[in-house]
């Protein structure tokens, strides 16, 4: 079956408590991405466009070879 992403949509809301804005991410998105509970995404902004794409964790350990 074809995904129709074009027609998915969201709001932006404020949480009471935090006053903070948030967006839920539907989850078609989700699914579509294999993304999950607190995974880091990273925002960026490129003509004028939102790009969310996961944050890449690096090891900062330096190994040495004896």
């Amino acid at each position: 079956m074809k995904k129709n992403f074009e027609n998915i949509f969201s709001t932006i809301e404020i949480d009471p408590v935090t006053d903070r804005y948030h967006i839920n991410i539907p989850e078609e998105i989700i699914n579509e991405f294999d993304w999950y509970e607190d995974l880091v995404l990273k925002w960026s902004i490129d003509s004028g466009e939102i790009i969310l794409t996961e944050k890449e964790w690096t090891n900062k350990r330096h190994i040495t070879s004896t």
